[in-house]
């Protein structure tokens, strides 16, 4: 079970921010000096699609802004009118763009340039650090999916992964990630010292404000009761088996239910494309595509009956938490993350058993007890995870960081006036 001071235990004992629920600005500086940090999201906005490296960066970076209001952010994006859109613009945050777009000039070349004239403490950014830098480095990697399946991803993403995120995370001076079970993960396959990478789970509270609130109509002329699935349609999400299942149980009960898929169509869709042709109740699966607006999302999930995520690989699969926290019943895999971030809280299937998925869809659907328990204990759940949380361990070990970094200059500093 998460809390604070267990999170606590997982970084390196310095300069830790004060607990969530204590409104503490004026003591987030470094001994009264304010700390430079670069973060790069030049994933965020733009034709991003809000998958989970960018609602990652984009809550953190939103709930740091409204934790510390003394140190700087330097934020490096594409798109800064829609940064300011979702966070604002505070004094303390400094948006930076760059001529050249493309992440391969802008990491290697233009943010260690940017942070080496604006002397940055400590830069922080997804997957991949930059080759030279003089400022301290913090890489988040959600997951290592890429080393347990590479069959699930395109050959040349695979490749770039494993050539330089293993690079990146032993050369980073922290490693943070999203859940325990990917922590050791990327200690089983790196050989990362387990102290070296902290965890910094993802949470919902940007579904969190609608729960309680009037819900707008759905623009989707769907019909209910309906089964949904939200997130990127590639194979690891196990998209193909979840249809079968769905028609094996269409079959088997006769029930009027629909199934909704929402999500951009990624990698090899055409396996998915084949199994759809043959299905008994096609008709009866309908796909909306990309949704990026939250507004039609809420209304969307909250008229859901269940909510289906029986994926194969996970570090978090935030969309489940999305709809915990609207109150749906979650139906997800047993295995990886699921365990230890859901509990009790969600329905358990056998990911590579259509009979299995198909099951827990018939047993979901039939029992309503059932149900409204799920639905409660997914409620008490979400309430584990908050990027405030979150921000106060990056916000912790960010300290730490520009304490090391400040310290060695200064013993530079001092050897160079002993020598001259």
């Amino acid at each position: 079970d998460w809390d604070w001071n267990a999170a606590v235990e997982l970084m390196p004992k310095a300069c830790i921010s004060p607990s969530p629920g204590k409104t503490h600005h004026a003591d987030t500086r470094l001994g009264g000096q304010m700390i430079k940090i670069g973060i790069d999201a030049h994933g965020v906005g733009g034709n991003s699609f809000a998958l989970g490296n960018e609602t990652y960066f984009l809550n953190l970076i939103r709930s740091l802004l409204e934790i510390d209001s003394e140190n700087e952010y330097h934020v490096f994006t594409n798109d800064p009118e829609y940064v300011i859109t979702q966070v604002g613009h505070p004094a303390n945050l400094k948006l930076a763009t760059f001529g050249i777009r493309s992440q391969w000039v802008q990491r290697p070349v233009s943010v260690p340039w940017y942070a080496h004239q604006k002397q940055l403490d400590v830069l922080h950014f997804p997957f991949v650090r930059p080759f030279f830098t003089n400022s301290r480095v913090v890489v988040t990697v959600h997951d290592v999916s890429y080393e347990v399946f590479p069959d699930m991803y395109r050959l040349s993403e695979t490749l770039r992964m494993k050539a330089l995120v293993p690079w990146s995370c032993r050369r980073a001076d922290l490693i943070f990630t999203v859940s325990q079970y990917a922590r050791q993960q990327i200690h089983d396959c790196y050989n990362v010292p387990m102290e070296k990478i902290v965890v910094t789970y993802n949470a919902a509270d940007q579904m969190a404000a609608s729960r309680g609130q009037v819900t707008p109509p759905s623009p989707f002329d769907i019909p209910k009761p309906y089964m949904l699935y939200c997130g990127l349609i590639q194979p690891r999400k196990n998209i193909v088996r979840m249809v079968e299942a769905f028609d094996v149980f269409k079959c088997r009960t006769g029930l009027p239910h629909k199934l909704v898929l929402a999500g951009k169509m990624g990698w090899h869709s055409n396996e998915l494309e084949r199994k759809l042709a043959s299905l008994q109740h096609r008709d009866s699966i309908h796909f909306l595509g990309y949704i990026g607006n939250p507004i039609p999302l809420v209304p969307l999930m909250a008229g859901a009956e269940i909510f289906a995520f029986p994926s194969i690989f996970e570090s978090f699969a935030i969309p489940v938490l999305e709809a915990q926290t609207m109150g749906v019943p979650a139906l997800v895999a047993e295995g990886t993350c699921f365990p230890e971030i859901y509990g009790d809280s969600a329905y358990y299937c056998d990911p590579l058993s259509v009979n299995s998925i198909a099951a827990a869809m018939e047993t979901l659907v039939k029992d309503c007890s059932l149900r409204a328990e799920l639905s409660r204990r997914g409620t008490e759940r979400t309430r584990r995870y908050s990027w405030r949380n979150s921000a106060q361990i990056a916000l912790g070990a960010y300290k730490q960081l520009a304490a090391e970094r400040r310290q060695i200059a200064a013993l530079t500093a001092k050897d160079r006036m002993v020598q001259s």
